[in-house]
């Protein structure tokens, strides 16, 4: 599959992650998770598009309000299990510079301790 779909599908996912988890937890760094992961979501927007796109969104934002639910403590575990995937996708697939750089520090911003 080519790696602008499957990002564009992975950041659908993670925008509709962050938004359901910030619906339960109305707290400012899940806000600007949301915000980041909409704008990288837009950044693959202009490559590529899918009709998996909402459908990728809406399952999981109604997932990340279940995970929202279950506490601080699997919204970290759920969160940097993602992130660390997102990371390693990003490095093994696209060559770190320019938009994608910028994006690469922001998902690493998204770690919860």
């Amino acid at each position: 599959m080519d790696k602008y779909l499957l990002a564009l599908l992975g950041e659908a996912g993670a925008t509709g992650l962050a938004k359901g988890i910030y619906i339960v937890r109305k707290e400012e760094r899940f806000k600007n998770a949301y915000l980041n992961e909409l704008s990288h979501w837009n950044y693959f927007k202009k490559f590529k598009s899918s009709k998996l796109e909402l459908p990728t969104y809406f399952l999981l934002l109604v997932l990340g309000v279940i995970i929202g639910l279950l506490g601080l403590k699997v919204i970290r575990k759920v969160v940097n299990k993602v992130e660390e995937q997102a990371l390693k996708f990003y490095y093994e697939n696209f060559e770190i510079k320019g938009e994608i750089a910028k994006i690469v520090e922001d998902e690493k911003h998204h770690f919860i301790n």
